[in-house]
């Protein structure tokens, strides 16, 4: 029994880390009226954020300068991760790619335009594709949008709930994942299961790189894809988004972005 409780200790130890405090470096104060519902930055340490879903904003906290989008739908599900373009939804069904001065690159991309798959989420690949994961078919579909043509598809996942399981898809470092509340899959750049990582119900996940951050309470975390241990961050208050790049780790709270520096975090 007592090797058990010394094994059992020696996981908790090993899998959720002694969580270290950290002061921010700096921070600034979005002033506007309204409410944010997506935030993100890129890295040129530009903050994104979606004001009252609708309006995209690209603030440089340094300039003060501010641009915005905005085409009068539903703006959701931004991903600001790749160094020349962002990509969020628009009106539910369509796609949008914008430069990194918020002008589209061209048209919306129709999510529903194709009747052989249903597009319940989507990563951009580049100017010709896109993954998409279809619940109903519990597959991965590689999607060329300007032929409106399936490329690749993968196995069958054999989820017995894969509609409501999954919530997020990204495309980052030659590499796929499929994120749900407690495991993310990770598949190559051919759609080949690679690795089922095991992860504790989150809050928020971001991924950077090959690097993948999820949030809980009052920590930030970062998973090892090799060994699924994760290393924990004590912010010391309960936040509301978190986005991070290669230098900087931003925390979002009432409107107010903290900064901290990554070099000594993770």
């Amino acid at each position: 029994m007592r090797i058990v409780f010394l094994f059992l200790g020696w996981f908790v130890n090993i899998y959720f880390c002694l969580a270290q405090s950290v002061i921010p470096s700096d921070s600034v104060r979005l002033n506007f009226s309204g409410q944010i519902s997506d935030f993100g930055t890129d890295d040129f340490n530009q903050l994104y954020y979606i004001r009252n879903s609708v309006e995209l904003n690209k603030f440089d906290y340094k300039t003060k300068e501010l641009k915005s989008f905005s085409n009068r739908n539903i703006l959701e599900d931004l991903n600001t991760q790749n160094i020349l373009q962002l990509t969020l939804k628009s009106g539910f069904f369509n796609l949008l790619i914008l430069d990194r001065m918020l002008n589209p690159v061209q048209d919306p991309i129709d999510l529903s335009a194709n009747p052989d798959f249903i597009a319940a989420l989507a990563a951009v690949v580049d100017n010709n594709y896109l993954w998409i994961f279809d619940p109903a078919r519990e597959k991965l579909i590689l999607w060329n949008y300007r032929e409106n043509k399936i490329i690749r598809e993968s196995v069958i996942l054999n989820d017995e709930d894969a509609s409501a399981y999954y919530s997020g898809l990204f495309y980052t470092g030659n590499k796929i994942y499929l994120s749900g509340p407690d495991k993310i899959l990770m598949f190559d750049e051919f759609a080949n299961l690679e690795k089922v990582i095991p992860v504790e119900a989150h809050d928020k996940i971001r991924l950077y790189g090959k690097q993948i951050f999820y949030s809980k309470g009052q920590k930030i975390y970062e998973l090892d894809t090799k060994t699924a241990i994760a290393e924990s961050i004590e912010i010391g208050f309960d936040f509301d988004d978190f986005s991070i790049n290669k230098d900087f780790l931003f925390v979002l709270k009432d409107k107010v972005v903290y900064i901290y520096n990554t070099q000594n975090l993770f």
